[in-house]
């Protein structure tokens, strides 16, 4: 029985939701102190959250069960999705769900500076009738730059130009085509600066935007300019923006996000040219039922069916794509695996290689399988979230490419590790969605099937060998299912693989490596 975990009051249709799932079961609390949440994450496969809780390092540690993490709205600053994803957890969000909201909220805030409604409604308030003294400006024919031209800024985009507003664009992913699609105009920060008379800020936070616009960035500005921050704190520097604002070298901002939240040491107080809204975006009826389902049946998905959607760790994988997929990453599994229990030596790098026509164009999925099986033998549970994180962490470094070279196959998978000692090579494919196939080892072409329990040996070419070897294995009570034998040509480097029905002890394995002409022998247990 799934048990999911609700903080920060997630609406009552996304609780809802979860409960309409069979076997689910949710608990509702309110926002969590970090130390609080590790206390009681343990139990729970599923965690949502909004901006409330910050979901630390050490609470992902304690939540030994959990699974996935979902955030109800866009920005995910408040989960530690390194911590999770080494974790192998899931982060999942709802970048669209509050995308009107917060467009909204961007220009509600604007147009309050513009015309400086919180100080004539708070003069209105006590009394007086300052009419003279609250003179505002239009927006029309005026220059908006707009950082970060994704799902909001590009709803930002359209509205602004409804009210005949010239609009820059600074994104660095985003292409000349699709800003000429836009109607705007595709410029450079630095010039963005420089020309904008309002600039508003739809960017995520990074190290790319951490204190973005500074002290520097305010004196190239117009006096004139107003800011409008509704993304994340930190992209503006507050410090630096309050003085800018004191000083009058610039004429406003507005701003719905903060450094810290709450604003406990609050720069702007006393300033006239600021309005502040306290993370107010997202908090419209609509977009807090839209994100709350939304983000309970991706969770949902993911719990059932492996299915990944809007992930923000890991590259995301639909109900249908993985059902499609789901041979493939059985293959890409079962290479692994058989590549880490075949090596010898300690590990220095490994690569993928894809060979032949596949429907995929994503191949990364079925290279994270792979890693899943290759750390299998040596890490407890990987998974495809966890194990590209967990290879680099052992200093394996690894790749993935498609080959120049065709396959015999209609296509093939390549895995080769390199460590200490040598190269070890395995290469696979499908002969049905059901039938996995190990096709070379080390470059000899074979047919061998990498499921149960598998004696492998490298030997020479020699008469006898498998003889030997098949009847060390029969005198210890173990009977062999099927071998299959390799070699690159007669009388040179040849391998042999035995599917046993029963496990072998290590006397028995060392007693293999004694038979004549055999150079390795190894224990491969792939499981059903």
């Amino acid at each position: 029985m799934p048990k999911i975990l609700a903080l920060d009051n997630l609406s009552e249709q996304g609780i809802a939701a979860f409960q309409s799932a069979p076997g689910y079961e949710v608990t509702i609390l309110p926002p969590q102190k970090p130390e609080e949440l590790a206390a009681i994450i343990g139990e729970y496969d599923g965690l949502v959250v909004r901006s409330g809780t910050t979901v630390t390092a050490e609470a992902i540690a304690a939540g030994t069960n959990l699974k996935v993490i979902g955030r109800a709205g866009v920005g995910t600053d408040n989960v530690d999705k390194d911590a999770a994803t080494k974790a192998g957890i899931v982060v999942m969000n709802v970048p669209g769900g509050n995308t009107i909201s917060t467009c909204e909220h961007a220009f509600a805030l604007l147009f309050a500076l513009c015309r400086n409604i919180p100080a004539a409604h708070q003069s209105m308030m006590e009394g007086r009738w300052d009419r003279k003294k609250y003179m505002g400006v239009e927006v029309k024919d005026k220059v908006l730059g707009i950082i970060g031209v994704g799902r909001i800024g590009g709803e930002v985009v359209k509205r602004a130009q409804s009210f005949g507003m010239h609009v820059l664009a600074f994104d660095p992913v985003l292409t000349k085509m699709k800003a000429e699609s836009l109607g705007v105009e595709l410029v450079e920060l630095e010039e963005l600066i420089t020309r904008a008379d309002f600039i508003s800020i739809h960017a995520p936070k990074n190290p790319h935007t951490d204190n973005m616009l500074r002290a520097e960035h305010f004196k190239k500005m117009k006096a004139t300019c107003r800011i409008i921050n509704c993304a994340r704190g930190g992209i503006v520097n507050e410090k630096d923006l309050a003085e800018a604002l004191r000083a009058g070298s610039i004429a406003g901002a507005a701003l719905d996000v903060y450094t810290s939240e709450p604003l406990e040491e609050n720069p702007f107080l006393g300033l006239d040219n600021i309005v502040t809204t306290p993370h107010l975006a997202a908090s419209t009826d609509e977009a807090q039922v839209v994100v709350a389902v939304e983000v309970a049946h991706q969770m949902i998905d993911y719990l059932n069916s492996g299915s990944i959607v809007n992930a923000v760790n890991v590259p995301s994988i639909d109900g249908e794509q993985r059902v499609r997929l789901q041979p493939m990453l059985d293959l890409g599994e079962r290479l692994g695996r058989f590549l880490s229990l075949y090596m010898d030596g300690r590990p220095t790098d490994l690569k993928v290689e894809y060979l032949g026509e596949t429907s995929m164009t994503d191949t990364y999925p079925v290279t994270a399988s792979i890693l899943t099986g290759f750390l299998s033998p040596m890490v407890e549970s990987p998974n495809m979230i966890s194990a590209p994180h967990l290879v680099e962490e052992r200093g394996i470094s690894f790749s993935e490419g498609r080959s120049s070279h065709p396959s015999v196959y209609a296509f093939e998978i390549r895995a080769t590790v390199s460590t200490d000692k040598r190269a070890f090579e395995v290469s696979g494919t499908l002969f049905s969605p059901t039938d996995p196939r190990i096709v070379s080892l080390d470059g000899m072409r074979m047919d061998a099937v990498p499921r149960g329990c598998m004696v492998v040996c490298l030997n020479e070419d020699k008469p006898f060998v498998l003889a030997r070897v098949c009847t060390v294995i029969s005198e210890a009570g173990v009977n062999i299912g099927n071998a299959v034998l390799a070699r690159h040509e007669s009388g040179s480097r040849a391998s042999t693989i035995l599917n046993v029905d029963t496990t072998i002890d290590d006397a028995t394995l060392e007693k293999i490596r004694q038979v004549p002409h055999v150079n390795e022998a190894h224990l491969i247990s792939m499981g059903n």
